[in-house]
């Protein structure tokens, strides 16, 4: 496969670059923290090292890992992490608008593997997206990311066990570091989230519910809280969501 992404434009990868050097400061503190979960939950510190190369998203690999230690079906983590980076798919549309008609499919699909929220912004505050900036920005992101999931790898084997299985509450603390910025400017997501609290708290609490629906809470949990939030609680264009 031929890659024809625009190295020539080098001035344009050197500030996607620099741009990106936030990304990256951001980016390796959060996956050091996922490397060390990984390996507390029985992962291998190379199959986590894979993980992070071509998974390349922090909530899903966070959440796999999560649903990995308490014994769930791979069909069911396969599932949830798809949910989880739909997200994606919207904003990959976005930034292959800003390119020119003259990049081909398979360099657009190359770019889309490393779009992510910071680097959606990143590449959305560009009057004129080049190839070779968004390459830049992914390039280095891509690095903090890997290189720090390889360094909680082995910081793993080094830190004490009473340690590093503390550290499995960084997961929690992340997604709360996620969620509460959300709920605090919007009281609609607040509703939706207290909403899903509710529908998972019963799925667990109720044997039948629970013995039932078992490995399929979490998938069940974010279809329910979207389609109730989607009906009664619609965001509607040019609201300011509170």
């Amino acid at each position: 496969m031929e890659i024809s992404i625009q190295f020539k434009d080098k001035e344009e990868f050197k500030m996607g670059v620099k741009a990106g050097i936030p990304i990256f400061m951001g980016y390796f503190p959060i996956s050091l923290t996922f490397g060390l979960i990984a390996k507390n939950c029985g992962l291998s510190g190379a199959l986590a090292v894979i993980m992070a190369s071509v998974s390349f998203t922090g909530a899903a690999q966070f959440i796999g890992v999560n649903m990995f230690a308490q014994g769930i079906g791979l069909s069911s983590i396969i599932i949830t992490t798809v949910m989880i980076n739909a997200r994606y798919l919207l904003m990959s549309f976005c930034v292959a608008n800003k390119l020119t008609k003259s990049v081909s499919t398979k360099i657009r699909a190359l770019l889309a593997f490393g779009i992510t929220d910071e680097v959606f912004v990143v590449s959305m505050t560009k009057q004129e997206l080049k190839t070779s900036f968004i390459f830049g920005a992914q390039l280095i992101s891509h690095v903090g990311w890997v290189t720090g999931t390889l360094a909680g790898v082995l910081l793993a084997d080094i830190l004490p066990k009473s340690i590093s299985n503390s550290i499995g509450i960084a997961i929690y603390i992340m997604f709360l570091g996620l969620l509460l910025p959300a709920v605090r400017e919007s009281i609609k997501i607040a509703i939706v989230t207290v909403i899903a609290m509710l529908i998972s708290s019963i799925i667990y609490w109720i044997p039948l519910l629970n013995k039932s629906i078992g490995n399929w809470r979490i998938i069940i949990t974010i279809i329910a809280a979207s389609l109730i939030g989607a009906v009664f609680l619609p965001i509607k264009e040019g609201e300011d969501n509170e």
